[in-house]
């Protein structure tokens, strides 16, 4: 057994490390005596579909605020028995971002995330209940290093939470790569792994408090628990690709970079991402430039700038064909190539699914699917992804599910005329603008977004007082809207918050309380979507759901009994507020999701 020591404050934290089978008794002795412990590990990296190819957990680590224990799993099969056994003796874990672990021990130790997900505490979800700001908006935000820095001890979260860069540098590795190389018995890899079911059990001690009452007594915390269980399921059940078609994408994108590069070489520029060599090229051609980029230690200047904004302002052969192989070689990496190289054996892509990520609370996805980046009305990239043999891909969104939303709690009586007697919202802002209905419907979602004429002018390619003659229209219209976006700004402005109907309290910047209405909404919209979740996963219909993006959810169902199950799970998905219907609208394509987009585009 090894013992080490490392003091917070000076309050001391006790760590074993387990280095032979013998010590598992004096583990075993201080489980008798556990109820509740943080738990943690430390695997090979982050992709743990992929046991096939070498993903394993090499640590499993459990503790208090006081005592920690780390258990090397990677030494053999008494290792990870005794952590099976600790897992299932356990009344409740504390974990951060416990999904990731839960996925890991469902792949390497055989125990089902069913099993253990409704004994985890996760710090993450409750650290953005207390506040959900980044750190880069001024709040605590949302990492294990942040909120150790800023709940617990600044220096430690350096010294300790920081380290895995030193230890990288010093096995001359990079981060990514440091996880799998790193020896067990490493003493600063030890001390950071050992460190972190301490912080876990310290950060929940701290938290569960701050968790406002309102938030507690709507089941918040519970309800947050089972919803980051639910998108788990739908991150292990994964999204079958089309292999072929992504590598005919790659090579078409490949060919198309090649092209626009070899255009580039003509005017004398090797390297399209190199901004010197551009600056070069434009400037021996007489052109002047002006943008610089952010003053920086090396340029207290900047530099000049040669972004897409400044590119696609030259109206010049060299910035197009730039503009093209840039965007050809993005596509390729961000879409195809990574869903190829993120594929498990069975050719499936597994997405990471951030149940509670983004200020007002929406949800992230990411890793080998970047769904929310996907080119909109488009079914280019989501070609790539299949239904099973013998299914067809469907779609259940919701319709205007923001802007009923709003019209629910603001209670303006055309907005909720409108929805109520089927009548075209975005005709009546555009009639009453006296432009397009497309420049009605930007305007009336601009509103829910919190955007402003400026916003409006560049959507919508109009002259500044077009932009704010829509927008002076909008609020006579509806007037009822501004009402409530001033009371909802009132109450920030005087408290600091705005509380969303379901209980969440959602910080609103000082000065800037104009945003609290689109808090609101944002918020509210998004707990429209994770209920539909939760009822989809209570009636046994998850299996069938493969994504959450914003207001819809995207299936994968037997094509004989695709109608009926897409009338149920819209049933389940549909939800009145305020007494006014969400509805929830299905879409059945064919094998791929892409298909669905384009039936949809023909009927438009």
């Amino acid at each position: 057994m090894r013992y080490v020591t490392y003091s917070i404050k000076g309050s001391p934290v006790r760590i074993r490390v387990v280095e032979d089978e013998r010590d598992l008794t004096a583990f075993r002795n201080w489980l008798r005596h556990t109820r509740i412990a943080g738990f943690d590990t430390e695997t090979t990296g982050l992709n743990w579909w992929d046991s096939d190819r070498g993903f394993r957990i090499r640590l499993a680590q459990f503790g208090t605020g006081s005592e920690t224990w780390v258990i090397p799993v990677e030494l053999g099969p008494a290792y990870a028995e005794a952590t099976r056994e600790a897992l299932y003796h356990l009344e409740w874990l504390v974990a951060h971002n416990g999904t990731f672990d839960l996925h890991a021990v469902e792949a390497c130790l055989g125990i089902p995330m069913e099993e253990l997900a409704p004994k985890v505490w996760d710090t993450s979800l409750l650290a953005h209940l207390v506040d959900p700001r980044a750190v880069k908006e001024r709040g605590p935000g949302l990492k294990l290093e942040e909120l150790v820095k800023f709940y617990i001890d600044p220096q430690a979260a350096e010294e300790v939470k920081g380290s895995m860069a030193a230890i990288a540098k010093r096995y001359k590795t990079t981060k990514e790569k440091i996880w799998a190389l790193v020896d067990l018995f490493d003493e600063e890899y030890i001390l950071y792994a050992a460190m972190d079911p301490a912080w876990a059990y310290r950060l929940f001690q701290i938290l569960y408090k701050l968790v406002p009452f309102r938030s507690k007594e709507r089941g918040l915390i519970g309800w947050e628990h089972r919803l980051a269980h639910v998108t788990a399921k739908l991150e292990r059940t994964g999204y079958l690709i089309d292999v072929e078609y992504a590598e005919m994408r790659c090579a078409e994108l490949s060919a198309e970079q090649e092209k626009w590069e070899g255009v580039a070489k003509s005017f004398g520029v090797e390297n399209p991402n190199s901004a010197q060599q551009l600056v070069e090229a434009f400037e021996a051609m007489g052109v002047k430039l002006t943008k610089r980029t952010k003053p920086s230690k090396n340029h207290p200047k900047g530099q000049l700038a040669m972004d897409d904004d400044v590119l696609s302002g030259l109206k010049h052969p060299l910035a197009d064909a730039v503009i093209k192989s840039r965007k050809a070689n993005k596509w390729r990496k961000t879409w195809f190539e990574r869903a190829l190289n993120g594929r498990d054996s069975n050719d499936r892509v597994h997405a990471s699914i951030n149940s509670l990520r983004a200020r007002t609370s929406r949800m992230a996805i990411s890793g080998s699917i970047p769904a929310q980046t996907f080119p909109s009305g488009d079914g280019y990239v989501r070609h790539m992804f299949l239904a099973e043999e013998g299914h067809v891909s469907a779609s259940i969104d919701f319709g205007n599910m923001e802007l009923r939303y709003l019209a629910a709690f603001s209670r303006d009586p055309t907005m909720l005329d409108a929805f109520l007697n089927g009548r075209d919202l975005h005709q009546i802002t555009a009639d009453a603008a006296g432009v397009p209905r497309k420049i009605g419907k930007m305007a009336n979602f601009l509103t829910v977004y919190g955007g402003g004429w400026a916003a409006l002018m560049e959507q919508a390619n109009v002259d500044e007082e077009t932009a704010r003659v829509v927008l002076e229209a909008f609020n006579e219209t509806y007037p009822g809207v501004g009402a409530f976006g001033r009371k909802l700004a009132a109450e920030a402005r005087k408290t600091g918050f705005v509380w969303t109907a379901t209980g969440r309290r959602l910080p609103v910047d000082p000065g800037k309380w104009f945003r609290a209405l689109n808090y609101f909404i944002q918020g509210g919209s998004r707990d429209v979507t994770a209920r539909a979740l939760l009822e989809i996963d209570r009636a046994g219909l998850l299996e069938y759901c493969r994504l959450p993006i914003h207001d819809e959810l995207v299936f994968s169902f037997p094509e004989k009994e695709a109608p009926e199950l897409a009338r149920e799970c819209a049933k389940l998905m549909e939800f009145s507020v305020n007494g006014l219907l969400i509805p929830a609208d299905a879409e059945i394509g064919g094998r791929s999701w892409g298909s669905v987009l384009e039936l949809e585009e023909s009927k438009h």
